[in-house]
């Protein structure tokens, strides 16, 4: 599997197995400090709410994904945690783009 495929969602790879919606699902489960461990052991485990099982590989490219739209940050102590992320609006970016 190339990383294209593991990173965007397709008729060949389910939104679960996807990293962007594993990293959608991390994202929640960061509200509260923790470190990859503590993240690993959430995923991993039969009742996490998550359809798939995922790598430790692809749990960690989610994480990396993550921390470079800067949604998530370090909180000290290995710990990571979700930032006050704002999402854009197509109607805010619109307005900054000029044609012409």
């Amino acid at each position: 599997m190339s990383i294209r495929t593991a990173l965007i969602p397709s008729k060949h790879v389910r939104f679960s197995d996807s990293i962007i919606g594993l990293a959608g699902y991390l994202r929640q489960l960061l509200s509260e400090p923790r470190t990859l461990d503590e993240l690993w052991v959430q995923i991993d485990s039969d009742s996490s709410g998550w359809n798939s099982r995922p790598s430790f590989i692809n749990m960690e490219l989610a994480v990396d994904l993550l921390y470079a739209i800067g949604a998530i940050q370090s909180a000290g102590e290995d710990r990571l945690a979700g930032t006050a992320f704002k999402s854009l609006a197509i109607a805010e970016v619109a307005g900054d783009i000029h044609f012409g």
